[in-house]
């Protein structure tokens, strides 16, 4: 173990301290929890003497027979090394071969062949909780689960999360993985609820995840594709909801290595392993829609590569320390023509940039259905460039048939500036950046087409221009072959002679690639691997399997656990990698400076040199800054309507009448009017009868009254509805 101390200005702060827990070779899993973790007390507590702390640490034993958890306190040290005392442990008898646990609010889930288990301290000392809700189930409790043997857990919240009087705050909501059965998985609601998930499990491994309000269930086929919810939890009333797939070795859309042996996330940030390697999806939305929606971008990360970010519906990923692989699912190799070369971007840093361009020096790709039946709909173009002067046009990546009618590009001009190009069917649209790029800097594109009469283009993440003109169908099909590093066949372009080029990659689909956000995000992840002696890479010395991974819910940095290597990414960089001890690592876990480590002979911890306890203080301080949502007490008017055929008040406060102005058009008169037109917020909740449930409302308000139009989802025209309920915050007249 270590010991550190630190001074600043004569004051001593707290030691650093790291050492073993406890000597043991049957950990099976942990989880860092606590009400710093949750970002709030647990009845008005952030500790409670001899029961819990701010900062916990939960590990499981299987002991043979039983599984023993053991709750140990993270926030104490003694003469620089954490202390072995635990708050708590609990033993179940009946569970004998444990396999995860996860926790939130208090609520630790244990999984095993008999199903879950429910520990908590919340009737003053920890226990197994087998009444009330949420408790241990199996398949012979009621609600049951469809299957004993459950693989993995997760616990989290839904956006609207049930109150729970045990812990005066949210009621948390889990989810389970089975290993066999007709069902992948199970949601456990916070209202008591189980819905399942059915899909056949064939290699007896389940992964599960809760993450932005969504469950996502590892499925066998896809290449361990990961299955998120299309729906957010509290939208899950039945069993089979929808999906999107993310992250599989086939998944097209969203394509990764696999979640085959673990997954974690935090917000839209998921992070997962495999015997491949390790993948990053960053954008999971909470909206309704297709897979697109599912994920903004993944990542696929080996000892040998890292792709860097692959949009949504990508075609193809290049560049990416390999001269012609093409690193997305599309298997789109570029053929090389003369001798390119591949050096490092910087010294000594591990990913590699590609120069030597010329006219007989480049590589490109046949002509095919990923690009050259865009239409007038969506695709991208990015990638990293650095460029040391340019004497003429150089073309840096482009897709464009011979006679350059129909072209999609991005290059270089002679005054250095960068122009991105989109030549369909209707014009060539140019857009042309003011900045000049002959510096050496290594800097990232990205032109974005949402469709023919809609493009952007960025600079390092930053919007530079822009154009709503209609360049019309980009489609030729079988005569547009994507090159990079030079345009083939059409002139004025010429090879981009004075580039580096690295990390090209393209997309195409039906819907937007990429938002203004996730660009900035990408250039933001990728641009520390391009200084020198940069790590982007897996760091272990024999294996690309990632057997652990856990998202710090306080950085969103990446904590990848190999047998032999600990790597904890910032991004997609190499942030650190601490030392692995006695043993073969097993899981790792993060709290911001704060590590766990779980190997084959023991426990360990690492804390920084600072005070937890004033660090678990600024969370609670923060989460007690946090939007307290709407307060329904000082609303100044409220109506529920049914708007279907004769109107009729349900229930009201502050409302004179209600006036049926058309289809789907009312006018509402305030019994006291508002001081004025704007300024007070109106929230509405609006159902309908009919399958297409009214999704959107336009309203003109003036301070004696609102005009509300209803329309549905599917074509905008107005729609009576049944409820409509409408909510009125600001200052009346009379106040």
């Amino acid at each position: 173990m270590t010991v550190t101390k630190v001074s600043q200005a004569g004051l001593s702060l707290t030691e650093a301290f790291s050492g073993v827990l406890q000597t043991n070779a049957n950990f099976v899993d942990q989880v860092i929890f606590g009400p710093a973790v949750d970002g709030r007390a647990w009845n008005g507590l952030w500790n409670k003497a001899s029961v819990f702390s701010s900062l916990m640490l939960a590990t499981i034993e299987d002991e043979g027979s039983n599984t023993e958890i053991n709750i140990w306190d993270l926030t104490q040290q003694s003469a620089g090394s954490p202390s072995t005392t635990v708050l708590a442990t609990v033993d179940l008898s009946a569970a004998a071969t444990p396999t995860a646990i996860a926790a939130s609010m208090g609520y630790l889930i244990v999984s095993s062949e008999d199903g879950i288990a429910i520990i908590d301290p919340h009737s003053g000392a920890w226990a197994e909780r087998t009444t009330g809700w949420p408790r241990t189930l199996s398949t012979s409790t009621t609600p049951a689960l469809t299957n004993n043997d459950v693989e993995d857990v997760a616990a989290g919240l839904s956006n609207q999360p049930a109150y729970d009087p045990r812990t005066g705050g949210p009621m948390p909501t889990f989810g389970v993985a089975y290993g066999t059965g007709a069902d992948i998985g199970s949601l456990l609601k916070d209202d008591g609820n189980v819905y399942d998930r059915s899909g056949t499990v064939t290699d007896g491994q389940g992964v599960v995840v809760i993450t932005n309000a969504k469950i996502g269930l590892r499925h066998n086929s896809g290449g361990g594709r990961l299955e998120i919810s299309d729906t957010v939890i509290e939208n899950i009333t039945a069993d089979d909801w929808g999906f999107g797939d993310i992250g599989g070795s086939t998944t097209g859309e969203v394509p990764g290595l696999g979640f085959d042996d673990t997954v974690s996330a935090q917000g839209n940030l998921v992070a997962g392993g495999s015997d491949a390697g390790l993948t990053i999806i960053s954008g999971i939305e909470q909206t309704l829609g297709n897979r697109a929606n599912q994920g903004g971008s993944s990542v696929k990360i080996t000892r040998a590569y890292n792709s860097g970010h692959m949009n949504t519906f990508i075609k193809g990923a290049w560049l990416a320390n390999s001269v012609t692989v093409d690193r997305s699912v599309q298997a789109n190799t570029l053929t090389q023509a003369g001798t390119v070369t591949e050096a490092a971007v910087e010294s000594g840093a591990e990913l590699k940039g590609y120069s030597g361009w010329s006219t007989s020096n480049y590589v490109n790709v046949a002509s095919n259905s990923d690009w050259d039946v865009v239409g007038t709909g969506a695709c991208s173009m990015s990638g990293w460039f650095k460029n040391s002067g340019t004497s003429s046009t150089e073309g840096l990546m482009n897709f464009t048939n011979t006679a350059s009618t129909i072209r999609f590009l991005v290059a270089l001009v002679t005054d250095g500036t960068l122009v991105a190009i989109d030549d369909g069917a209707t014009a060539q649209v140019t857009i042309q950046t003011t900045e000049t790029y002959e510096d050496s800097v290594w800097r990232k594109f990205d032109f974005v087409r949402v469709s023919s009469t809609e493009r952007y283009l960025y600079i390092d993440g930053v919007l530079v221009g822009s154009s709503t003109s209609d360049a019309g169908s980009l489609s030729s099909s079988g005569n547009l072959p994507l090159s990079i590093g030079y345009a083939t066949g059409i002139s004025p372009l010429t090879p981009a002679t004075n580039s580096t080029l690295s990390l090209c990659r393209f997309a195409a689909g039906a819907t937007l690639i990429a938002t203004a956000a996730q660009v900035r995000q990408m250039y933001e992840d990728e641009k520390g691997m391009f200084v020198a002696s940069a790590e982007c890479l897996l760091q272990s010395g024999s294996t690309d399997a990632v057997i652990d991974v856990d998202v710090d819910p306080l950085t969103n940095k990446v904590l990848v656990t190999q047998t032999d290597a600990i790597t904890i990414f910032d991004g997609l960089v190499v942030d650190s990698k601490p030392t692995v001890n006695s043993g073969s690592s097993e899981k790792g876990k993060l709290w911001g400076d704060l590590r766990a480590e779980q190997n084959s002979a023991n426990a360990y911890v690492t804390a920084p040199a600072v005070d937890q306890r004033q660090v678990n203080e600024m969370v609670r301080g923060l989460a007690s800054d946090l939007p307290k949502g709407i307060d329904l007490s000082k609303a100044k008017a409220w109506l529920r309507l049914d708007g279907t055929g004769t109107i009729a008040i349900v229930s009201s406060y502050n409302i004179k009448s209600v006036t049926d102005v058309g289809t789907g058009i009312y006018d509402v008169f305030f019994a006291i009017p508002f001081k004025s037109d704007a300024g007070y917020l109106m929230v509405s909740a609006i159902g309908g009868t009919a399958a297409d449930a009214v999704a959107n409302s336009a309203a003109t308000m003036t301070r004696h009254s609102l005009r509300m139009r209803v329309y549905a989802r599917a074509d905008g025209a107005d729609t009576d509805v049944d409820p409509l309920m409408l909510v009125f915050f600001g200052e009346l007249e009379n106040e």
